[in-house]
């Protein structure tokens, strides 16, 4: 992507870190996509590129076949969109796009439409909510309401010989082996390939990422794990959970064990998004969130 003003779109790398660090430390971002280690395990198949325009970082992706997108430009201060977002809708336009923006969460949305009046449409995008929980209740999981979730995790602490584990050096090439496993049969599967190299891109960079992780051990043997990071002083945010479901309440058991090892100090948890699938929504529902994140997609006209 380039165009009339010459600009050069560069692929994400770890070195880049520091760059995106200071960008999203700047404000008090709350969304699931304010990490450049989202951006990184998901550089390849979202095809992410960043550039500069002016003071602005902004960032743009390409899913599989479907158009171009760019998420809201990053400022180190409040910042206008009236000075950015015209050149980057001038950019799109070269190319034959129009702009689209994604993720666009209501107080950027706000700001936008208060710098650039009538020039964009928004639409809610539900699928893209982000569910944020209190780490409190994920911890001790009190009350009528999470009963089901207690009974499940008390089955399971019957049933197997368990050991949690933080992620380290050693049990990092056991998770990789352990989810080559799961993996194995489904190759042919778009999705599981691209799931499959964000794993690899987080475990083997875990350290320069800086991410923290869980791993669960069931009879001796890594079937569970989880990485997330704090995305502000007061929420930390899951990347990736996986576990081995022949296991019954893997899953629930490695959230409360990663949430209360990991995070007990942080009020908040950001477990991300649903993507508008029915069984995950239903899943991260039955956790009871204490508020959505909304997100919305913006047209510039």
């Amino acid at each position: 992507m380039g165009g009339i003003f010459v600009i050069t779109f560069k692929d994400i790398e770890l070195k880049d870190k520091a760059l995106f660090d200071q960008y999203f430390a700047a404000r008090n971002y709350e969304s699931s996509e304010s990490t450049f280690t989202d951006l990184f395990i998901w550089r390849n198949s979202d095809q992410l590129k960043y550039t500069m325009i002016q003071d602005y970082l902004c960032i743009v992706a390409k899913y599989r076949h479907l158009y171009p997108y760019a998420f809201s430009p990053l400022c180190m201060g409040e910042g206008t969109y009236d000075k950015v977002l015209p050149v980057l809708a001038d950019c799109f336009h070269s190319e034959g796009f129009p702009l689209v923006l994604k993720a666009v969460t209501e107080d950027r949305k706000r700001e936008m439409e208060e710098a650039l009046p009538g020039k964009l449409i928004f639409c809610e995008d539900r699928s893209n909510y982000d569910y944020v929980y209190s780490t409190k209740e994920l911890i001790e999981l009190k009350g009528k309401k999470f009963r089901q979730k207690r009974n499940h995790i008390n089955k399971f602490k019957k049933s197997y010989e368990y050991q949690y584990e933080a992620l380290n050096d050693t049990n990092l090439s056991e998770c990789l082996d352990t989810e080559l496993v799961w993996i194995s049969g489904k190759e042919g599967d778009e999705s599981i390939l691209e799931e499959k190299r964000a794993v690899y891109d987080i475990l083997t960079n875990y350290r320069a990422l800086k991410v923290t992780g869980g791993v669960l051990r069931i009879n001796g043997s890594v079937q569970a794990f989880t990485l997330g990071e704090l995305l502000n002083p007061n929420m930390a945010v899951t990347h990736i959970e996986k576990a081995n479901t022949d296991y019954d309440g893997s899953f629930p058991i490695m959230n409360q064990l990663f949430t209360a090892k990991a995070w007990f100090h942080i009020p908040y948890i950001n477990r991300e998004e649903d993507m508008g699938i029915q069984g995950m929504r239903k899943a991260k529902e039955s956790y009871h969130p204490v508020r959505m994140i909304k997100k919305y997609t913006g047209f510039y006209i």
